[in-house]
């Protein structure tokens, strides 16, 4: 349950953060190319941030690691 908790915390914060980027792109170029920039940083995010939720969860709250139930 903590590695779900996490990941949805680093989309959040990465969602905003791609969406910051896509509207500075915006202001210098085309609209077209905000949106390119906005959905590959988007699938980047959602592909990328799983790994880095369990590296967190296993490294940082060991303690939360589920155990086998008897």
């Amino acid at each position: 349950m903590a590695v779900m908790v996490v990941y949805v915390l680093l989309v959040v914060v990465g969602e905003v953060l791609g969406y910051f980027l896509g509207s500075a792109i915006d202001s210098m170029v085309p609209t077209s190319w905000s949106m390119i920039t906005y959905m590959a940083v988007f699938f980047a995010i959602i592909f990328g941030t799983w790994p880095i939720a369990v590296r967190i969860t296993e490294r940082f709250l060991p303690s939360v690691q589920s155990t086998p139930a008897e």
